[in-house]
């Protein structure tokens, strides 16, 4: 059973097509996903001030709808993903892990594309943002609980 059949009546599930309902079936995934992980993210340093283990409250939401914080010691607001491979993306967090490892695995880029139903030149930006990622080092962040 798919999350779909779980959110859509049966008459619209008989109009889509197969792909189709794969891919609200990610969809559905991916928001709850990032609904579940909301509120598990714990910042080391803030990386706007650099403070270390700092306060901070829910601050609004972005227009790509990821969680603003904002932190009590400089007061200025950033993204929950700030920092990290997500940053500025896009694409969620599971479309980065299969690029991931199909980067470490030699998959091409056409192949990689098809497989997380992304755009070849998305695939190539994402792929060069993971490699020079590797090469700098970012204030770490810590999933906690």
């Amino acid at each position: 059973m798919t999350r779909t059949s779980k959110y859509l009546n049966q008459d619209t599930i008989a109009a889509l097509q197969s792909f189709q309902i794969e891919k609200i079936d990610r969809e559905i995934t991916d928001y709850l996903d990032t609904n579940n992980k909301m509120n598990t993210y714990h910042f080391e340093y803030c990386p706007k001030c650099g403070c270390y283990h700092p306060h901070l409250i829910k601050s609004g939401f972005a227009n790509s709808g990821k969680q603003m914080l904002r932190c009590k010691s400089c007061g200025k607001r950033f993204v929950v993903d700030r920092g990290q491979l997500t940053f500025y993306s896009h694409q969620d967090q599971s479309k980065w892990n299969e690029l991931i490892m199909d980067t470490l695995n030699g998959v091409s880029l056409k192949e990689t594309a098809a497989k997380i139903n992304v755009n070849e030149r998305n695939v190539f930006n994402m792929r060069h943002k993971l490699l020079v990622s590797l090469g700098t080092e970012e204030r770490p962040i810590h999933s906690g609980k």
